[in-house]
């Protein structure tokens, strides 16, 4: 066999096991949630492409469980989506693993009532009702996890399911509901603080990964390459927001549009503050969080053998230990 053919068989190899030429990158609600702000940065400041990644755009996944669904289909294979439907998938018996954790916290959520609202603290919710989107939703979780840090059982607060986001908000404008939890982008749009009254800060919320990275098994055995490049490019993108935070601002803002860019610098910065995004190490005590409410919403009904759906190995070395 003469050289040219063994580089053409080489070539066909390697095209087998990547996914060619140019993709999107599926971020849960990318521009409705600062989760994904590292991926924006690292697009824009061009640390995919430095790493070997054609990565045209990121596309904004509906969240739960169609996230995950479309993050599957998708050419990477790969998302970056809220945790419970990740474990729940990996239960159910779907071929992902949980590959990175990219936000430790809800400090992308906010907990508000109205300014004329009695409750003071989240001890007060005894007897309230709770407005979320859905049943078993992220915001039901943070809810549950809420109560029982102020000392508060599962029953002493309603949860009103309203369909969506907005749904919620409207809710509580209306009386229908006496609090809820919505993403710190809607707060800040609808009204920020001259509206609402923030009832749990950022700070005091549960650490619990708000969103993480998932790769389907083809990914994981055909590109891991691939893999390793967006963990990189992504701690990059997060590195970039911790240490040039007013360029990171004047990038987000072209992406939290229509925010004004005073918003959005306010709020980079109390995540900033929190440490709300990491750069990819995967704390089992988050996940075990996570189990935990899961079970509080009804997700699951038993213990999850997390190790079994933890593959830590695409992370830059220094992170994995």
């Amino acid at each position: 066999m003469n050289p040219r053919s063994i580089i053409l068989i080489a070539a066909m190899g390697l095209a087998s096991a990547c996914p060619a030429g140019a993709a999107d990158l599926l971020v849960t609600q990318y521009k409705n949630d600062p989760s994904g702000a590292p991926y924006g940065i690292a697009l824009e400041k061009g640390f995919f492409q430095k790493h070997g990644l054609d990565i045209t755009g990121i596309i904004s996944g509906a969240g739960g469980g169609s996230s995950v669904r479309n993050a599957m289909a998708s050419d990477l294979g790969y998302g970056d989506v809220t945790a419970a439907p990740v474990i729940a998938a990996a239960e159910q018996g779907q071929d992902v693993k949980i590959v990175s954790i990219t936000s430790r916290s809800l400090a992308d959520l906010v907990i508000i009532v109205m300014p004329d609202s009695p409750l003071k603290t989240a001890a007060d919710l005894k007897g309230k009702k709770f407005g979320i989107s859905n049943p078993k939703s992220l915001g039901e979780m943070m809810g549950v996890l809420v109560m029982e840090k102020a000392g508060l059982k599962q029953g002493d607060v309603q949860m009103t399911a309203l369909g969506s986001l907005s749904g919620a908000l409207t809710a509580l404008e209306n009386g229908v509901v006496d609090v809820t939890s919505i993403p710190i982008v809607l707060f800040r749009t609808r009204g920020g603080e001259s509206k609402y009254r923030v009832l749990v800060s950022p700070k005091d919320l549960p650490l619990i990964p708000s969103q993480l990275g998932m790769a389907t098994g083809q990914a994981i055995k055909e590109w891991p390459e691939k893999l390793r490049a967006i963990q990189v490019a992504r701690r990059e993108g997060t590195k970039f927001i911790y240490e040039h935070t007013d360029e990171s601002i004047q990038i987000l803002s072209k992406i939290y549009a229509p925010l004004p860019p005073k918003e959005v610098g306010i709020m980079v910065k109390e995540l900033v503050e929190a440490k709300f995004w990491t750069e990819g190490r995967i704390e089992m005590p988050l996940l075990e969080q996570t189990v935990h409410a899961m079970k509080g919403v009804g997700m699951l009904q038993n213990d999850v053998d997390l190790k079994k759906i933890v593959d830590g190995s695409f992370l830059p070395p220094d992170l994995q230990k």
